[in-house]
């Protein structure tokens, strides 16, 4: 009995255990259920999260796509535009067909360039997508550079008039091209507007233009500077040379003015060149005077001058034959009892011009035994003359205003070499080139005037004009472009 009764007392205690166990499945059973829910949910937020941020990336990929393509862009089409719109250019945007792609604004933060001669011009370019953005900062440098030309003959951009008895005529034996621009672009005018015909000479319009370095550009390529300082006093530099001892001079050094130059109380200046007796290039601030001697004191050198280039024989006793030689024309016309002296007075043994002459070498020298030789070998000897700053040795003068050539009575004026008026003298009725006089004028080169005002033949004289030689043909020109710099994303 009492065994019964407490097992009854027992059974009746454990009511309760069976019922909390039921209940512990449900919340069993709830709680993964919500897990479930909460992870299902977590899931599907972090897909949409996954899928926004895929779409922002894939909108920024093509922002920056587009940014890179506007880029390319600007940077071909700003490639050739002259100075004058890169400095106006503020903003635009770029197009494919009729869709904008990109857009650009010039920065007014931009750094200066410390390159002389070049000029620095930044542009943000901004490529937009599906409400992403992308800017490209770049930076673009403008340059003038001096580049090679050759020219296929003479030039007279401005215009060319003969008058009086002059006689301008192509050297025997050759058909020599001219071109000519102005109000009578392709003929020859007198003075009274009427067509001329020049005896073998063909003349041609003057339809694709040039621009040649001018003399202050070229400044830094002379071997012999003749300038004036703040106080008017006159200085001589020397620069671009292999000096004794085998150094070379890079930079102008200020040097004991040579005699042989001078320069009046009207700020003009002579230049004797067999006076002197330099190799090379010399450079003149101002106007030069060429006081030019009888051969065999030729004149063997490269005139520059930012003012104008007047030729000079003297007074008195003139008659005679005179020579002026650009220093290549002095070897191209050289025979074969003189090449070796030749070559020895445009590029010495010591102090020669860098620009064209190769290391001295005494013992390649030895071995010239004809012009043939020097012509075969030439590399040996000189630079490449068809390249810059090598071609300068194929000037005889070159004027930033206006060149004056003049031959009187019983003389005869020869001129090797290319003459080159860059500019225009300037002022109403004044011409850029004047060739007068009474005497002989044999030109065996190129006349290049580019300037606006026509060259004038003029006086009882005759003016045989010869092709340049092939090798004599290659002038410096000035080449402007515009390359990109560097680039960056903001």
């Amino acid at each position: 009995m009492h065994y019964s009764t407490k097992n009854q007392r027992n059974l009746n205690n454990s009511i309760p255990f069976v019922k909390q166990a039921g209940i512990s499945s449900l919340l069993f059973i709830l709680l993964v259920g919500l897990s479930l829910t909460v992870l299902t949910v977590g899931y599907m937020s972090s897909m949409r999260n996954l899928q926004s941020s895929a779409t922002t990336a894939h909108a920024q990929t093509q922002a920056q796509m587009k940014a890179m393509m506007g880029y390319h862009a600007l940077s071909k089409f700003l490639l050739n535009q002259p100075q004058g719109y890169l400095d106006k250019i503020t903003a635009g945007d770029i197009s494919e067909g009729t869709t904008i792609t990109s857009s650009y604004v010039k920065s007014i933060s931009c750094p200066a360039s410390t390159i002389p001669g070049e000029v620095h011009y930044c542009f943000d370019i901004t490529g937009k997508s599906g409400g992403a953005s992308a800017i490209i900062r770049a930076m673009y440098a403008y340059q003038k550079e001096v580049q090679q030309s050759t020219v296929a003959g003479t030039i007279f951009a401005g215009g060319l008039v003969v008058g009086g008895n002059a006689n301008f005529v192509g050297e025997t034996g050759e058909n020599v091209t001219i071109f000519v621009g102005g109000e009578n672009a392709g003929k020859v005018v007198d003075t009274s507007g009427e067509e001329v015909t020049l005896e073998r000479i063909t003349v041609q319009a003057y339809t694709n233009p040039i621009e040649v370095a001018d003399a202050g550009t070229l400044k830094n390529y002379a071997n012999y500077l003749f300038t004036k300082n703040n106080a008017g006093s006159i200085e001589c530099y020397r620069n671009n040379l292999h000096i004794t001892g085998g150094a070379v001079i890079t930079t102008p050094i200020q040097i004991t003015c040579p005699t042989g130059v001078s320069i009046d109380n009207k700020g003009v200046w002579s230049f004797n060149s067999s006076t002197i007796n330099l190799p090379g290039i010399m450079w003149f601030e101002g106007s030069v005077l060429i006081q030019l001697q009888k051969t065999p004191n030729d004149m063997v050198n490269t005139v520059l001058a930012t003012g104008s280039v007047t030729t000079d024989l003297g007074t008195g006793n003139i008659a005679g034959t005179y020579n002026a030689y650009a220093p290549l024309h002095y070897l191209l016309m050289a025979s074969d009892s003189n090449i070796k002296t030749r070559l020895d007075k445009v590029c010495p043994a010591e102090n020669y011009p860098v620009q064209y002459c190769q290391p001295y070498d005494a013992t390649q020298r030895s071995l010239i035994t004809s012009v043939t030789y020097f012509k075969n070998n030439k590399d040996k000897f000189l630079k490449n003359t068809n390249l810059f700053p090598a071609n300068l040795s194929n000037i005889l003068f070159l004027t930033d205003t206006e060149f004056a050539i003049d031959a009187a009575n019983d003389t005869t004026l020869n001129l090797y070499g290319n003459l080159v008026g860059t500019k225009g003298a300037g002022g109403t009725g004044k011409a850029s080139g004047k060739i007068t006089g009474t005497g002989d004028i044999n030109i065996k080169g190129n006349l290049v005037v580019t300037g606006d005002l026509k060259t004038e033949v003029q006086g009882n004289m005759t003016v045989t004009l010869g092709k340049s030689n092939t090798d004599g043909n290659n002038i410096p020109v000035l080449i402007y472009s515009t390359k990109s710099k560097s680039i960056r994303y903001m």
